[in-house]
């Protein structure tokens, strides 16, 4: 094995130790009840409401599970690139929200949602073209980037930890063998 990418791989797992409970408190201490006047700590007010709608089309509110906007996603996003981002993770937001925000042209729910599918739901030889321009690739990083992030930071949330996906603190007995549908319920396990 390289000694440079054992040290590496060393650093970084370190790193990620250190960064988890600042990334806990993040998440707990966004807001159930996003505001409407929600004031962005890291973006202007503009590029957070961009963001939110995109965060809000990404994992959308529905008659059985609550919406990433109602459990505060974006206000996490925000806090957690203004207080845990490495300088070079918020410069790349930056310049991906104000391409993105250039692209958007009316600002209306359908632009967003077209642009979405313009680039999160693009074939293989599209992605390929996209790499061949320099906007295009900010922002195809940016949207996959943030759906990542929406999603992480979803399933992290008490909500949905506790109360969608299957969750036991204490576990008990050990049960080998056993299906999903009969050890869970068919949900995926929370920790």
């Amino acid at each position: 094995m390289d000694r440079r990418n054992a040290l590496k791989g060393i650093g970084l797992s370190l790193g990620y130790i250190v960064a988890t409970p600042a990334v806990i408190s993040l998440l707990q201490s966004c807001s159930n009840n996003p505001k409407v006047d929600w004031q962005p700590v890291f973006f202007d007010k503009e590029e957070g409401f961009v963001m939110q709608k995109l965060v809000d089309l990404i994992l959308p509110k529905t008659e059985k599970y609550p919406g990433a906007v109602e459990l505060g996603i974006p206000q996490f996003i925000d806090a957690y690139l203004k207080n845990v981002a490495d300088k070079d993770q918020q410069k790349f937001s930056k310049k991906g929200l104000l391409e993105i925000t250039s692209a958007i042209k009316s600002g209306s729910d359908d632009d967003y949602h077209k642009l979405l599918t313009k680039y999160l739901k693009a074939s293989p030889k599209t992605i390929q073209s996209f790499k061949k321009n320099h906007k295009n690739t900010l922002i195809l990083d940016l949207l996959t980037d943030l759906r990542k992030t929406t999603v992480w930071a979803y399933k992290a949330t008490e909500k949905v930890g506790e109360k969608i996906l299957a969750y036991d603190p204490i576990p008990g007995e050990y049960k080998g063998c056993i299906s999903v549908e009969e050890a869970t319920a068919g949900r995926a396990w929370a920790l």
